[in-house]
């Protein structure tokens, strides 16, 4: 495999030298898109300098050819880009672009480039935060949410597991072993210490982190939020809290900047996702939407839903062509005036996910899709309103709410199913979790295909391909 720290030099711009540069107020965040990969030093016959070797071999066991789309932009359009005045952030092989900081003058330099097509304002630059790690190393016994439940080897997890008959695959032996889940998120504190993850750590199952905001590797901070996330299906505390895939192994990718919302984090998205690809994971969890932001110029409307628009859809899109089963919330805006669905769960290929409660009715504050609009969103609902996570601050068990935690529960379960059916193309393993669904025969914009049933789709995928 390639060394960790050369893929991501692939995406990540050098930050060291940013300090001395002008105050923050003068310079923005900006995507540039070139127009070709013409005169590009890489190639497919040596896709080893721009993936790992369990990327190479899943597009190999998928039968998915390594591409031109593949490689990094044209080292050279970089160095252009540079002597313009822009300061690399990081890039897109996919959408061979990059992220880049700059002043208006030097942003315009970089447009007027030959090889650049666009420039668009991405929000405002701000420099990368210090890491501020929270370090916990008396996580003492809550009694409120973690004792013991006798005789129950989910513990306060069950019923979220069970709605959707993830406990099925785990009876028959898939637990997620083996299948690596590339978490995207806003920070994972916690994660480092917190003893629902011991297992997670001490069997090397925390594979790496990421953090593409200020492009280091440090996660453990600015957020609870992927703590939570991930505990939903990383857990493996029997008889107080279990997720859904409690043996697969998990990337951390810190790509949301939580100082303000603005169009950056979809290019934290996309660079996110893609370093994931070159990892080789299997599945992606986002948590993550997009729709409203601090600078309303940036917002988009319903026209804009069509996978096609934001950058993160189109990478999102892209991704499953890779072969990666991509599983994003849907929103929580469903009792807000916008209502939707948002970012990038409108990419027509990712498994966009509403929330129920624990009950299996919809949540009033799930994101609906548009009427009328193909293909359906969104595509299920999982347990997700008044769910068990893990504290990120104590060893007991709290609860929330949000599609938020109904994602990573369903893609928990996907990483259980694929871990049973490994060699079957990402879409098909999609299409068996929605024809599980309670609503299969009539789905809906605003419950999809209903709540998945994995056994079922087990059992649909069973009788289509041949296991190993």
């Amino acid at each position: 495999m390639i060394k960790h720290t050369l893929l991501v030099g692939l995406f990540l711009g050098t930050l060291a030298s940013l300090n001395a540069q002008a105050p923050d107020s003068v310079l923005n965040f900006y995507w540039a898109s070139f127009s070709d990969k013409d005169g590009s030093p890489y190639s497919v016959d040596e896709p080893e300098a721009y993936l790992s070797q369990r990327a190479i071999e899943r597009r190999e066991r998928l039968n998915i050819p390594v591409s031109q789309q593949d490689f990094p932009p044209n080292p050279d359009y970089l160095k252009g880009l540079e002597a313009a005045g822009g300061h690399v952030h990081h890039r897109s092989r996919w959408l061979n672009a990059a992220t880049f900081f700059a002043s208006d003058s030097a942003a315009s330099a970089v447009a007027a480039l030959p090889y650049v097509d666009t420039v668009w304002i991405a929000g405002p630059y701000r420099k990368p935060l210090q890491a501020s790690l929270r370090r916990e190393t008396n996580y003492k016994v809550d009694s409120l949410l973690s004792k013991r439940m006798e005789g129950n080897k989910y513990g306060y997890g069950e019923r979220q597991i069970d709605l959707i008959e993830g406990d099925s695959l785990h009876a028959m032996g898939y637990r997620g072993e083996g299948v690596w889940v590339a978490v995207l998120d806003g920070g994972f504190i916690g994660l480092d210490v917190n003893p629902f993850f011991d297992s997670l750590r001490a069997e090397g199952r925390l594979l790496y982190t990421l953090d593409v905001v200020d492009g280091d590797t440090l996660v453990a901070e600015s957020s609870t939020h992927g703590t939570k996330v991930l505990s939903t299906m990383a857990a493996d505390q029997p008889e107080v809290f279990v997720g859904t895939a409690p043996e697969a192994s998990y990337i951390c990718i810190k790509t949301e900047d939580t100082r303000g919302e603005h169009r950056i984090e979809e290019c934290h998205w996309v660079a996110g996702i893609e370093f994931a690809d070159s990892m080789g994971v299997d599945i992606v969890n986002s948590s993550l939407g997009y729709t409203i932001f601090d600078d309303a110029s940036m917002n988009y409307d319903t026209s804009s839903l069509t996978g096609e628009v934001s950058v993160a859809s189109q990478a999102a899109e892209i991704a499953v062509s890779k072969g990666i089963i991509v599983v994003t919330s849907a929103g929580n805006e469903g009792g807000s005036p916008w209502r939707y669905i948002g970012i990038p769960a409108d990419a027509p290929s990712a498994l966009a996910v509403g929330a129920t409660d624990l009950k299996g009715k919809l949540a009033s504050f799930s994101s609906v899709g548009l009427p009328q609009r193909l293909p359906v969103k969104p595509d299920v609902i999982a347990p997700g309103a008044w769910v068990f996570l893990a504290d990120a601050y104590r060893y007991r068990v709290s609860m929330g709410s949000g599609t938020s935690f109904a994602s990573p529960i369903t893609a928990g379960a996907v990483a259980c199913l694929r871990q049973a059916f490994p060699d079957v193309p990402a879409p098909i393993l999609m299409e068996a979790v929605r024809r599980s669904g309670s609503l299969a025969e009539q789905p809906n914009s605003d419950e999809g295909y209903g709540l998945p049933d994995f056994a079922a789709a087990y059992e649909w995928l069973k009788q289509r391909v041949k296991q190993p």
